[in-house]
Order: structure tokens, then C-alpha cells, then sequence
């Protein structure tokens, strides 16, 4: 009797443990995911932003906009020693 309650005990410990350790696993992978989609979305405004800053060269009226998102030094390190304004 006792090795029979040793046993089940075991087994209802074993289960909740494998059940515990993929409720993690799939936190896990959904955390990746979220990481995976944050990373995209730096890229892609960070492409965005350089794409802005090189317009700016072309275009000035834009960098009053860019001075207020923060690129300002983005803009006056990407220009010629020549042309400071």
C-alpha cells in the first residue's frame, strides 16, 4: 500500500511538472515572437529615420520635423564640414 501511494504521488508529481514545463515553453515562444516583432519594428524605424535624414540633404524644409523627433545631430554630423548653417 505504501509503495502504491509512493507511486501515485510520483506520477501526479511527474504530470504536474511536464505540464508546468509547457505552459513555460509556451510562454516562452510567445515572448520570442513579441522580441522577434519588436526587433522588426527598430529596424524598419530606424531604416525610416536614416531614409528622413537623407532627404533632409535634399529637401531642408523637412529638418525643423526631424529636429523634433531627435535627429537633429543625426543631421549635423551627416553634413559637409562646408555647409554649416
Amino acid at each position: 500500500m505504501l509503495l502504491a501511494t509512493a507511486l501515485l504521488l510520483s506520477v501526479t508529481l511527474t504530470a504536474g511538472l511536464c505540464y508546468w514545463y509547457l505552459q513555460c515553453t509556451r510562454q516562452l515562444g510567445m515572448a520570442q515572437s513579441e522580441v522577434a516583432r519588436a526587433n522588426n519594428n527598430r529596424a524598419a524605424m530606424q531604416a525610416l529615420a536614416s531614409e528622413a535624414v537623407e532627404y533632409a540633404k535634399r529637401n531642408p524644409d523637412i529638418i525643423p520635423v526631424l529636429q523634433t523627433l531627435g535627429l537633429r545631430s543625426r543631421i549635423d554630423t551627416n553634413q559637409p564640414a562646408g555647409s554649416a548653417r
